[in-house]
This record gives C-alpha cells, structure tokens and sequence, in this order.
C-alpha cells in the first residue's frame, strides 16, 4: 500500500479518536447531574431555592428586611453582588443569571470553631457560560485579585484571592454545574466525594418531596441533626453538650418548606426520627403529642422553654446501661401529660438563671403522696403556706434528674408544689413564691396580648418543643456561649434582639414527626404607621378644679379592673380617674394629704380589690365607691407624722399586716380589724427608717425587715424578736432599702445595700457583713442611692453630683452619665418590663421636670415632662408604648411614648 495512503488512514484514525473524544467529553458535560448529590454527607443545613431574585425581592418587602440587610454576612455579599454586577461590562445582572435556576447551598463545620458555605450554581447556556468567563477575566484585570489555577485529583480548581485582605474563593466546575466556597477545604471536599463514585443526596429519603412546586414557597430546607451538636458547639460552651446531643437525637433529619410572611418566618415539614439505641426517640417512641397547655401558667418572664408531651415520663430515665430505682420508676410513671422545663429572664449574666420544672400528672394527690414520701415527716423550715399552696422541701439531690433524666438536671435541692394537675419543682423557694403570684396575677404566657399571635402560629400540641423568647433570653444567650463567640454575639446584639421569638416543634405523624420553625421578627411597619401618625409623643390631659397634690397612684377599677389613677386635690379629695376614658370613677374628700403609695388588695366579704393609704396619722380603705369600709380609718394617735403605709402577708392567704412607720421611728402593725399585733404597738427604733420596711421568708421563718437613716439594720420576727446578729450598724448613713437574694438558710441568704457615700455593703442574716466595695466618688458631695426596680428582680445605683446623675448596673457597669443645668435635688427612678424595655426616668424637684432614659441612655422624646412630682408607667408590649402619668399645678397628664427598637 502506498505511503500516502497510509498516512491518510493513520489521519482519519485520529481525527476519529479525537472526535470521540470531544463527543464524550461534550455528552459527559451535557449529562444532567443533581446538585444535590455533590453535597457533602457532613452538611448541617442545605437550602434550595428555584428562583433567589424573587426571594430577594419578597424579602426587601417584609420588616425581617431592614434587620437582615445589617447582618455582616449579607453587607459583605451585597458588596460583593455590586461587584459582580460592576463587571459584567454592561451585560445581564447577576439577579438575571440566577433567575429561574435551582441553586444549592450548604453549611459544613471545620474544625472546633469554624463554620462554611458551599454554593452550586448550574451553567446552562453558552451565553452562562460567557457571563462567568467574562466575570472572571474582568476581576483578574482589576488588579485587586490573584488568580491560581491547580490539579486536584483530576479537576482545575482556581482561586481567587483577594491582594489587601487574602479574602479568598474558590471554585471548579462538574458537568456544567459550579461548586464554589470560601474554604478551599470545602471544595476539596466534593472533588474527593466525586471521585469516589459516590453520588447519592444526603436527602436521599426525601427524594420524592419538593414543596418548591408551590407557589409561596421559595426554599426547600434540609437539616441533618446528626451534624447539627457540631455546628452549635463552636457557639455554645462545652457543658451544654450533653444536652444538645440528646436533644439533636430525637430526629436524623428534616426536609422543611421555607414560607415569609411580613415579619415571620416559617419552616414546615416532616422529620425522619433518629432509631438509635439511647437516642431521645427511643425514649419517646410510639407516644402521641399532646396539647401546649403549659402556656396558661408558664410565666410572662419565661426566657427558654422546653416542652414535652408525654404519655409515660418513666421513659425518659431510662438510660442505657444504668440500674433503675422501682420506686423512683413508679413516681415518675405516675407523671402523664406535659413535662416543661422553663428558664425566666436573669438580669446579669453572672448569675445562675431561675428554673421551674412543670410535670403533668393524673392524680395530683396520689403523686404528692408519692412524693413525701422521700422524706417523710416534717421539720422545720420544710414546709411553708403560700396562698392555698404548700410548698414543700425534699432534700433529695437531683430529684426532677432522678425522675426525668439527664435533661433536667442542675437542681441542688427541690421546692415543690400542685397547680391544678401540675407539680411544679424549683430549686430556690423565692423563685417558687413569685411564679404562684405569677399565675394569680394573670401574668402568663396564655393571657398575654403580645404573646398570643406567637402561640397561635405555633403548632397547638408537640412531643417536644422548644421556645425561647430572645428579649428576656439574652443574659442566658450569653452566659451560654463560649469566650471565643461572646464578643460577636454583643456586637450583634441589635440583630438578634430583633428576632424576638423562635419556636421549634416536633409531633408524632406515623412514623415520622411533623415538624414546625417559627422565627418572629418584632413588627416594625405599624409602629413606623403610629410614630408617623401621632410622632413619637401624644399627650392627654385631665384638668381638675384644684391644684393636684400628689403624684399619681396606679391602680385598677374594681368593678370591671380597667386601668386607673388615683391623684388627691389641695382640697382634700381624693380621685379614682379611668386611665383610658378620662372618667371620674369614685371621689372621697379626706381630712388630711396621702401619705406614701396607695395600694390595692382583695379585702372584704366580697373579695374585691380596696383602696388602702395612710394619712398623717390613720389608715384608711376605700371600697369601688370611694367609701371607707366598715372599722376604717383606723386612728394611730392625734400627733403622729406617718410616712407610709407598707402591707405584709405572710403566707399569701389574704390575712394581711398593715404595717406603718413615722418620723420619728416608730413602727405599727395591725390587722384589718385594727388590732395591734403584739409587739408593734409600737415598735420604738432610735431612728427614722430610710426605706419601706421588708418581709422576707426563709427557711419557713417570717423575717422583718428595717433600715434606719442611721446605718443601723433591725431583723425582727413577726412578735417584735429581734433575730440573732441584729442589729448590725454599718456606720454609714442610708437612703436605701435592701436587694434580697435568697437562699436556702439565713447564711445563704444574702442582702445589698449602699450607703449615701458610696459603700456598697452585702451581709446575710446571720447578721455577718460579708462583703464592702466602695464605689468612686468624684466630689465630696456625691451622694448614692440603691434604686430597684418595681417588680423588685433588678436594681441600679444612683450616684448624684451638683448638676450630674450617673446610673450603674448591678454589675458597676456605667448605665447613663447625664449633666443638668440645675443643682437642684434629683429623684431616680427605673421601671423594667422584661428584656431591653427598661425606662430611667430622672426628676428635678427644681424646675419639676422629668427626663425619660431608655436602655441605650437615649433620651425618649424631646422635651422633659412637665410633673411637680416622680411620674408612674405603664407599658404596652403589644405597641411597644410607654404611657407615662404625671400631675402638674391642676392637670393630670397622660404622656404615651413610643419605645425605640
């Protein structure tokens, strides 16, 4: 055969080769690959979304938008979008590229405290392909970038990185698809699953599900729970872990839908349960949810919440490997229904938080019986009378642990109750004490007017729910965190704060459990509606006859409990005002000026709220019509200057104690019959007492309170005996009541003061000073005062100079630092109604003006109020509106302000 044949064969051959090559390799780009199954097994979260411009546009048109727009991770990526967009010369925008185009993201953990995102983005047209091409070379010629293009395992991975900040982003490309991440790790990551052979989703059981074919929906969202303990542990600190293990292994996994409403977000979908041995599914198995009626006694002041629904609780305690108890097994058997863990708002974060177990059972009565008898008979000091409750100690160590598992842990020694069909388990009896008032009060998740949208948007029953309202959650957000994550947490506190309110659900549905993610973002768009409507003050004024001679006294309308103000006249009369209508409600004409608060209790046959007061020398209590109930006034004696009028009720029963203290130092206690009690008839201290008197109760013993001008401190019991170690004399002079913090014995029960020069002083009631710190005092006039807060959770101190007021945490942290024009006396007052809704308010006895603070130590509105005396607020939390009320010459005036977010 000639040669020139043989060279034409050998050149058909190749370029037959060469053409089978190039087919394959276009057939092999052109096979469609699912995004999906690039993914790497080790993924937290992975979020699909079929159209992100239209997302993005959704979301700018929502209140969530003006929080997530400060997010740093979306500042930076809104940058780096202009960027993008900056150079595509001209061409499509990058919202057009993504438009109509399924695109992935995932979020991996590297390492102990680092987390990343990988993105999949699919090239379909030749026209994509040019856009990436020409973005790429435009970023190259800016001179900013360094681009490395290298093998790894077969494929060109380029990075790019930036020259100043060595910001850095990586990416390849598979089957027309590109994968790209900050961490070239990541990216590494799916090249070695490619090569592996091994492309299957790691939502591979949800395979069949796709909640993108509706409408409303703009994600699907995967959660694999078995990775979620890592991702949480680069934030949470170490001794959380156990928790988050066990709770992350109640489901393996979740493939939600992701909804937007205007200020919600919403997840909802089903979750695969996680079967193995010792999983918290094991645990709960086969058991259906039960109804959240938890929420009408789980308290306004609740931070996180854990709820259970539970037909057998025995099965919680049953860990693997360990010995059971038959008769603890039987006890916590006895318990069905709901079983919730609730933590309440702490106000430092050095400070454990308040915890109450809820535990449902059918027959109260049999397990209380159960439950005595772990200790049986009584000693003192272990049982005490709280209303028609009786709280009981049981000194067994772990109790709600012993009969609940690990999850409910941290309770030293246990205080419990009934409520109904609850038992209520706390570890401090204070803590007891003021969630039955609580209750009473109607101060609770269920009669909440903020709170009620939230609970009904939630699922209404779960086996396990989790809720956390992030306000009042904050201090334990961050007494939560690791050292390494606190500071970002802080600088993004305006961020977090925002979303106010997550809950995260669980319920039984065959053999998978419905799942539900609320997040609420505190709603902006109808305050924006009333700031620009009203401003950011209103005013209403009620005018009298006569010049008003007091300030203002909040109470409630007995007969159908609406808000109300009570003020006195120059003469004599004293008003009930109908906070809202303006209505006089009842009138009384006195024959002496209020002294001291005016109160409200539940006296009488009828048991309905009266007014009780003191005058200069009697006290007096007033039914709904402004008439003095039979036996009232009781008259003290012609030549007494009272102070105020102060009521004790010892066991919460309604035998209440009218305690009430003169000038001079003298302390009275009667009944409501008007009968001297023995000992305080009266009681002759050798000084004027700086503060209210106090009622404490620890270890079953009434303890009485009294602080003098003159540094001495008395501690009485309820017939006038002085207890041992009182009193004690702090050699200072006071202006100050005292912060109790209670414990479980009179050592362990600690109380702070400060003296007027500086000194803050703790001591127990032992009577032992365990502890002086001296605050710093500028000028040798600076005077210090303790200010609590109403609800008596929290206190600040007040520090005055001539023309200065500065105001300090209880952790010494500087609050506010304010200068005035005046030297006149200053009257601080502080007002806290849970998470940042604090309110300082700072009055001038000179020019009678009130200067209104919010938590930021910004000043709410512009101009001072106008009151002659210290003003009282009240605060809406479903406007997020402060009503302030003042009485100025003849007016009473109602100020309503709008809170700052």
């Amino acid at each position: 055969m000639p040669k020139k044949t043989i060279y034409w064969l050998c050149g058909v051959l190749v370029l037959m080769a060469l053409g089978f090559y190039g087919f394959s390799k276009w057939t092999e780009a052109r096979e469609k690959v699912s995004l999906w199954t690039l993914v790497p097994d080790d993924a937290v979260f992975v979020v699909e979304t079929n159209n992100a411009p239209r997302f993005l546009d959704h979301l700018r048109q929502t209140d969530l938008w003006s929080t997530v727009s400060q997010i740093p991770y979306v500042l930076r990526l809104d940058d780096q979008i202009a960027l993008l967009d900056s150079l595509s010369t001209g061409r499509s925008p990058l919202r057009s590229f993504l438009a109509k185009k399924n695109v992935l993201l995932s979020l991996h953990v590297l390492g102990r405290s680092e987390y990343d995102l990988i993105y999949y983005v699919p090239v379909n047209t030749v026209a994509q392909h040019r856009y990436i091409r020409t973005l790429v070379e435009n970023l190259g010629k800016t001179g900013e970038y360094r681009q490395e293009i290298r093998d790894y395992q077969g494929f060109q991975v380029t990075d790019i990185t930036h020259q100043t900040s060595n910001d850095n982003l990586s990416y390849f490309s598979y089957h027309n698809n590109l994968v790209i991440s900050q961490s070239p790790v990541l990216v590494e990551e799916v090249i070695r699953k490619i090569n592996r052979g091994q492309l299957e989703s790691p939502a591979k059981e949800y395979k069949n599900t796709n909640y993108l074919s509706q409408p409303d929906v703009y994600a699907n969202v995967f959660i694999n729970y078995q990775q979620l303990p890592d991702l949480l542990g680069v934030f949470l600190k170490k001794d959380l872990q156990d928790d988050v293990n066990l709770l992350s292994s109640l489901c393996r996994s979740s493939l939600l839908e992701l909804k937007l409403d205007n200020n919600r977000l919403f997840l909802n979908g089903f979750s695969y349960p996680e079967t193995m041995e010792g999983s918290l599914y094991s645990r709960l198995k086969g058991q259906p949810a039960r109804p959240f009626h938890l929420r009408e006694v789980i308290p306004l002041r609740a931070a996180v919440v854990l709820h259970m629904g539970l037909d057998k609780m025995n099965t919680l305690r049953k860990e693997p490997g360990t010995t059971q108890n038959s008769y603890l097994d039987s006890l916590s058997g006895s318990f069905a229904g709901e079983l919730g863990l609730c933590y309440l708002e702490a106000y430092d974060t050095k400070t454990s938080p308040e915890k109450i177990l809820f535990a449902q059972t059918a027959n109260p009565k049999l397990t209380q019986q159960m439950l005595n008898r772990l200790q049986p008979g009584q000693t003192a000091g272990t049982q005490e009378k709280h209303g028609q409750n009786i709280i009981r100690l049981l000194t067994a160590r772990e109790l709600p642990q012993q009969l609940f598992g690990e999850l409910f842990k941290g309770f030293e020694q246990t205080y419990y109750t009934t409520l109904g069909n609850y038992v209520l388990f706390t570890d401090d009896v204070a803590t007891m004490r003021a969630l039955l008032t609580e209750v009473e009060e109607g101060k609770v998740w269920g009669k909440s007017a903020a709170l009620e949208p939230l609970l009904h948007e939630s699922q209404q029953e779960d086996n396990v729910g989790l809720f956390i309202n992030t306000s009042h959650a904050w201090n334990l957000l961050l007494r939560s965190m690791s050292p390494q994550k606190q500071g970002s947490l802080v600088r993004n506190s305006s961020i977090v704060k925002k979303f106010n309110f997550l809950s995260v659900q669980f319920s039984a549905a065959k053999d998978q459990y419905y799942t539900s993610i609320v997040l609420r973002h505190q709603e902006e768009s109808s305050v924006k509606t009333v700031i620009a409507r009203q401003g950011i003050r209103r005013e209403e004024r009620f005018d009298f006859k006569s010049r008003l001679i007091s300030p203002p006294f909040l109470t409630r309308f007995p007969v159908d409990n609406s808000d109300e103000v009570v003020v006195q006249d120059s003469a004599l009369v004293l008003y009930g005002i109908g906070a809202e209508q303006g209505r006089r409600n009842w009138t009384d004409t006195l024959a002496a000026r209020v002294v001291g608060p005016v109160q409200q209790l539940r006296h009488g046959a009828d048991k309905r709220l009266k007014y009780f007061f003191a005058t200069s020398n009697k006290i007096h209590c007033l039914d709904k019509n402004g008439n003095e109930e039979e036996n009232f006034p009781f008259t003290l004696g012609d030549s007494l200057r009272l102070q105020r009028l102060t009521v004790f009720d010892y066991d919460k029963t309604g035998d209440y104690r009218l305690v009430a203290d003169d000038n001079l130092g003298n302390v009275f206690i009667l009944d409501t019959q008007g009968n001297m009690q023995s000992g305080w008839s009266p009681m002759r201290l050798d000084g004027r007492l700086a503060a209210p008197p106090q009622h404490v109760k620890v270890n079953g013993r009434n303890v009485l309170l009294m602080v003098l001008e003159n540094g001495f401190i008395h501690a009485f019991g309820t017939q006038g005996e002085p207890y041992p170690g009182f009193p004690i004399n702090l050699n200072a002079n006071l202006r100050s009541g005292l912060f109790p913090k209670l414990g479980i014995s009179f050592r362990r029960s600690v109380f702070t003061t400060v003296t007027q020069n500086g000194e803050v002083i703790t001591f127990d009631l032992t009577g032992e000073i365990t502890k002086r710190e001296q605050l710093l005092r500028p000028d040798r006039r600076s005077t210090f005062q303790l200010v609590p807060e109403a609800g008596g959770k929290s206190y600040i101190i007040a520090r005055t100079d001539p023309g200065r007021v500065a105001l300090f945490g209880q952790d010494g942290k500087l609050l506010l630092d304010r200068r005035f024009v005046t030297s006149s006396a200053k009257e601080v007052q502080y007002f806290h109604f849970g998470g940042d809704r604090k309110l300082y308010v700072i009055w001038e006895a000179g020019p009678r003006k009130a200067y209104l603070f919010d938590v930021h130590a910004k000043p709410l509105g512009e101009d001072p109020i106008q009151t002659s005396f210290p003003v009282e607020v009240r605060y809406n939390e479903v406007q997020n509106q402060f009503s302030i009320f003042s009485t100025h010459h003849q007016t009473l005036k109602k100020t309503l302000v709008q809170g700052r977010d």
